[in-house]
């Protein structure tokens, strides 16, 4: 098990879901849940923990995190326990929270062409979140001149892929509700560990026990990534690289 520490978190909020959460089956639930509880003990005043070892972490925000908001008393899941749940998923907040570290892992290394050209650029002038989602900063004479990108067509392709996630920002604000168990009247089921669910949903899920309400925040690469998630109909339910939120109860588990 990783040292405490490494599991300690700091705070900052964001996640995702609906039903197709991807898993991350790399640490024990058991161990996992003891050492949030341990690290929500020592921290009373805002009581989150991370879900992921901080090494993921570099800038001391770790892309996944949980807060209990109601203990329970029952078991705690295995990999491949079927478990019942109720949730609410919200978007966090914006993009514009990101640090250089989320920017570079988020977006740039998923804008084609452009991360071997701009990492080092972005490094050096520290490009976050507010920096990138600043029209009046990160125009075209900012990428040309001060990040050193002398190919026009790639500076108007870092422009315009800024521009999409500041209008996004504006049709998807931060609290809107975008799935939940509760306005269907029907709980979720699903197989935890095995794929069936986002990153971030199958991580807070295996420290849970049953009767537990807890709040996740999961940076876009724990949730639908650079994609997002669409109906069949092609109607945007979570845009690309949106934080999430989710308040979850584990309500029952049965054994595999």
């Amino acid at each position: 098990m990783a040292k405490l520490s490494n599991i300690l978190l700091i705070s900052v909020c964001c996640i995702s879901h609906t039903t197709c959460f991807n898993s991350i089956p790399s640490i024990i639930s058991k161990n996992i849940h003891a050492a949030v509880k341990v690290t929500t003990g020592l921290h009373m005043t805002n009581g989150w923990a991370s879900l992921v070892s901080m090494d993921k972490a570099p800038n001391g925000n770790p892309p996944v995190k949980k807060l209990i908001l109601q203990e329970g008393d029952g078991d705690i899941p295995e990999q491949g326990s079927t478990v019942k749940i109720e949730y609410v998923g919200t978007l966090g907040i914006s993009q514009s929270s990101w640090t250089v570290d989320d920017v570079l892992e988020c977006w740039l290394k998923n804008q084609q062409g452009l991360y071997d050209v701009l990492a080092e650029s972005f490094r050096e002038k520290d490009v976050d979140g507010n920096m990138l989602l600043n029209e009046d900063v990160f125009d075209e004479a900012f990428v040309a001149e001060e990040l050193g990108v002398t190919n026009k067509i790639q500076c108007k392709k870092t422009i315009m892929a800024a521009k999409r996630l500041r209008k996004q920002l504006e049709e998807y604000p931060e609290g809107t509700e975008f799935d939940s168990s509760i306005s269907r009247g029907k709980p979720y089921e699903f197989v935890l560990g095995k794929g069936k669910v986002i990153k971030a949903m199958d991580l807070l899920v295996s420290t849970m026990k049953v009767g537990e309400k807890a709040q996740v925040v999961s940076r876009c690469d724990y949730g639908y990534g650079n994609e997002g998630y669409r109906k069949t109909t092609g109607e945007v339910v979570v845009p690309p690289f949106a934080t999430l939120c989710f308040d979850i109860t584990l309500l029952s588990l049965s054994a595999s």
